[in-house]
């Protein structure tokens, strides 16, 4: 299983290069189904990027699909404004 920080490099790579908010999403739904913590990843994840809970809380619903794509992007329109708050 990988760890909670895994996860967070992970994502910064990704973002890094490129990756779309469906991507981060489809990477925590998988990161929850192999044991990880989706919460603990989500609120990790949106903490750094200066996300309100509704944001975090929207990331962990579209794993769960009680939320479409569309509906994901609109809720994180500026997904990753910047840099992280956090070095990498």
């Amino acid at each position: 299983m990988m760890s909670l920080d895994d996860w967070i490099t992970e994502a910064r790579r990704m973002q890094r290069e490129g990756a779309s908010i469906i991507d981060i999403a489809d990477f925590l739904r998988v990161f929850g189904e192999n044991g990880g913590r989706k919460i603990n990843a989500a609120s990790a994840l949106g903490k750094e990027y200066g996300w309100s809970v509704k944001q975090k809380l929207e990331l962990l619903s579209w794993t769960e699909g009680g939320v479409t794509d569309e509906e994901l992007v609109a809720f994180v329109p500026s997904w990753f404004p910047g840099k992280p708050s956090i070095p990498s």
